[in-house]
């Protein structure tokens, strides 16, 4: 009797671990396959020919009419969907302006898009030509699933491959080498950022990118010079990574931040600033002026065009480009895996320097708890991770605005200066504007669409909402952070980081 008793709380304890592994081993599977899903879906949006989004079971319909508002048709479409009988849930998004229809099981799912497209097309409705109509515009804000990102860094990396086999075939065969000049022009050419601009209003920003991808890579390839087109593929690796995973971001979060019930508030035209030159695009401009000058100088001392060529190749500004590009991709793919998702890539890498921040009070504040959810005892007015993302901005060297109230006294006292409380969050954020500063502004938009905080959020260099709770979902932020200021304190900390890749990659360059 007594051996039983001292074996059974080694039994209870063998059982307890088992059972923790088993549980353990379940959701580690279930969460392998519900990422292997994700990806699949991705995969299949950016090879596929579709212009809707697809996700499983869900679909999104970009719809456009030639004369008629297209909302009220739209809303007709998902009233007779929704008696189909392989139809969930079908509405109007205003703010993502899609129809978003969700079917019983993923096998349904290209029924209902079928079913949805033939019967927008009866009410004169068509698809939009998205991507197929044009070169996107330079700051817009596509749909958060859209894979053109996936493509353009497939594409590219694919080029980047071709040319490393082209030079090492090249090299085995011995075939003639192309001229240096021909590689210098294409190098000085894919680093000037006026260049890249004016590819970029004739072709977009993804023509721009494949456009410059074929040029390098037939040029180092016709070169035999394999290393470089090793190195933009290590990055363009990381590229199709990040945006792999802020479309798989997505879909994880398509249920919480795409409901009917809740408010989805559309990007306000004409608002966004207009983006700041970083400090790699200054100094890429600064070193192609430099190297050509400093080949102009070799030519006519040495009359020889290699060694000019060689003068170019040595000035180019790659190395500035290339640590702040990889930094951007690395954090872009956290914070999708975080559960942020990311808007605006080009606006994200403004965080390097940025100067202020203007918080709204709101988003200081403690969430209310939930109707389902039984009261705290004591209800603390001020946010837990407030005064962590004070302390983060203040770490980054940030000048602090707190605007949109004053009565949070224990925890303004730590911003550098509290706006008056009539004044609207965006003019306190082009306030600082005029005067210089590169503002990162956070609010959280009511759930009844506050017009003030909503048109205001856009107006900063970097925007950033939270849709924590039972806010709105402002799809013109740049960022969405559904875990709230934590997940703020996270965009924070990463801005001296930013800013050391920045400063060492030009002293590498």
């Amino acid at each position: 009797m007594l051996a039983l008793l001292d074996v059974a709380p080694l039994a209870g304890a063998l059982a307890g671990a088992a059972a923790g592994a088993a549980r353990g081993t379940v959701h580690g599977v279930t969460s392998v396959h519900d990422t292997t899903r994700r990806l699949t879906h991705v995969a299949r949006n950016a090879l596929g020919t579709d212009r809707h989004w697809r996700a499983g079971h869900r679909v999104h319909l970009a719809l456009r009419h030639p004369d008629a508002t297209v909302a009220p048709l739209a809303r007709k479409v998902a009233a007779e969907l929704l008696e189909h009988p392989d139809v969930v849930a079908a509405y109007w998004d205003e703010g993502l302006a899609r129809l978003v229809v969700t079917a019983v099981t993923d096998a349904a799912g290209d029924r209902v898009a079928e079913r949805a497209v033939a019967v927008a097309e009866r009410l004169g409705l068509t698809e939009d030509a998205g991507e197929d109509a044009g070169p996107e515009p330079e700051y817009d804000t596509p749909h958060p699933g859209d894979p053109r990102e996936v493509r353009v860094a497939a594409a590219a990396l694919l080029l980047d491959a071709a040319g490393v086999a082209g030079a090492l075939a090249g090299r085995s065969l011995r075939l003639p080498r192309s001229p240096k000049a021909v590689t210098a022009l294409v190098t000085l050419l894919r680093e000037n950022p006026r260049f890249r601009a004016r590819l970029r209003d004739r072709f977009g920003g993804s023509g721009m990118e494949l456009l410059l991808a074929a040029a390098n890579a037939a040029a180092h390839g016709a070169a035999q010079s394999p290393v470089s087109l090793l190195l933009d593929a290590l990055l363009r690796t990381g590229q199709l990574t990040e945006a792999t995973a802020r479309a798989a971001a997505f879909e994880t979060l398509h249920d919480d931040v795409c409901r009917e019930r809740r408010t989805s508030v559309p990007p306000a035209p004409d608002v966004r600033p207009p983006l700041r030159v970083t400090p790699a695009q200054a100094y890429a401009a600064n070193a192609g002026t430099g190297s050509v000058a400093g080949a102009a100088a070799t030519l006519l001392v040495t009359h020889d065009t290699g060694e000019a060529a060689e003068a170019v190749l040595a000035g180019s500004p790659k190395a500035a480009r290339y640590g702040p590009a990889a930094f951007n991709s690395v954090l872009g793919t956290d914070l999708a895996r975080t559960g942020v998702l990311v808007r605006g890539g080009d606006r994200l890498r403004q965080l390097e320097i940025a100067d202020s921040l203007v918080l709204h009070a709101d988003a200081l504040r403690s969430l209310p708890a939930a109707e389902d959810e039984e009261p705290a005892p004591y209800h603390d007015p001020v946010h837990p991770w407030a005064e962590a993302v004070l302390d983060a901005a203040r770490r980054a060297g940030l000048h602090v605005v707190v605007a949109g109230g004053s009565e949070l006294k224990d925890i303004t006292r730590l911003a550098d200066e509290v706006a008056p409380a009539d004044l609207p969050f965006g003019d306190a954020v082009r306030a600082l504007q005029q005067d210089g500063h590169i503002v990162v502004g956070v609010a959280r938009v009511p759930a009844d669409g506050d017009r003030d905080v909503a048109d205001g959020l856009p107006a900063g260099d970097v925007a950033i909402a939270l849709t924590d709770g039972r806010s709105a979902v402002p799809w013109g932020a740049d960022a969405l952070a559904p875990g709230g200021l934590a997940d703020v304190w996270r965009l924070l900390t990463a801005i001296p980081a930013a800013r050391r890749v920045g400063r060492r990659s030009q002293t590498l360059a």
